[in-house]
């Protein structure tokens, strides 16, 4: 669902160069077990079920890499593990193993990619495959992913421009703005509807629609729309209130429908592009 979100086409020569980088399968299983009894005495302290012994599946086979151990997420994308996976590894490296890594340029990311530490993207990023930063991670442009072949789990917070998720997405929390002509900064988010999640402590953006993706987090936006609300662009003045908010050249007629919509298609491509999305008379602006 790149297209969706902007993205452009790309070729094999514009993927992230990410070198495997070996695991210790003994370490991690020990790291993984400690974590599973903690687990286990937290569900037999709250009296619910415990549901901790996937740790020890998930260690049991031998891996190569990291890079091969989180491939095994397109198989076992549970929220509720996909959470727990950058500090697993983070614990099995260990805070001398950090590292602080820029990548210059856009970047998509076609095989899985780990780092452990906080990475920075001079450009835009748009994942196709699991995704895992033990750190935090800023996008100076534009972050896509494309479920259902991408898992983003991130242990630190996100930066970016803009951010679009249709897949399995877990971080900290979400900051997105950027300096514009007009003397403010603002931010946009948007969760396309499918089964999957966007897990997030705070999300600060001047603009979230959750579209049928299921959104855990703490909002604090100038205009938000939750399921409830958007209900895929047809809520009770939607459109009428994203008209006054954003430029005329994100909206379009869809198939057959007798008025012009928010086409994310478009709106996306001019973030992409720094272009304008909001409008200069925008009362939110900052």
């Amino acid at each position: 669902m790149l297209k969706a979100a902007g993205a452009p086409a790309h070729g094999d020569d514009s993927a992230v160069d990410d070198r495997p980088l070996p695991i210790d399968t003994a370490v991690a299983r020990r790291v993984a077990e400690a974590k599973r009894i903690a687990a286990s005495e937290a569900c037999r302290a709250a009296g619910i079920p415990d549901g901790s012994g996937w740790l020890t599946e998930l260690v049991r086979p031998e891996f190569d890499s990291y890079q091969e151990f989180i491939a095994e997420l397109r198989n076992d994308a549970d929220p509720d593990h996909v959470r727990l996976i950058p500090e697993l590894c983070a614990e099995i490296l260990g805070d001398n193993a950090r590292t602080d890594r820029t990548l210059i340029g856009d970047q998509r990311t076609g095989a899985p990619f780990f780092h452990h530490g906080d990475l920075v993207v001079k450009g835009h990023l748009d994942v196709v495959a699991p995704f895992v930063v033990t750190g935090s991670l800023t996008v100076e442009g534009c972050l896509a992913d494309c479920g259902p072949e991408s898992v983003v789990a991130v242990g630190g917070d996100v930066t970016a421009h803009a951010v679009h998720t249709d897949g399995e997405m877990s971080v900290g929390d979400i900051e997105a703005e950027v300096g514009y002509g007009y003397g403010y900064g603002y931010g946009y988010g948007y969760g396309y509807y499918n089964d999957r999640t966007l897990q997030a402590g705070t999300i600060r953006a001047r603009l979230v629609i959750e579209d049928e993706h299921c959104t855990i987090a703490t909002v604090e936006a100038d205009t938000h729309f939750d399921l409830d609300d958007y209900q895929q662009g047809y809520g009770d003045g939607v459109q009428e209130h994203l008209r006054e908010l954003l430029v005329d050249q994100v909206f379009s007629n869809e198939g057959d429908e007798d008025e012009e919509q928010l086409d994310r298609t478009l709106l996306f491509a001019r973030l992409r592009g720094g272009e304008a999305v909001f409008r200069a008379n925008d009362a939110t602006a900052r």
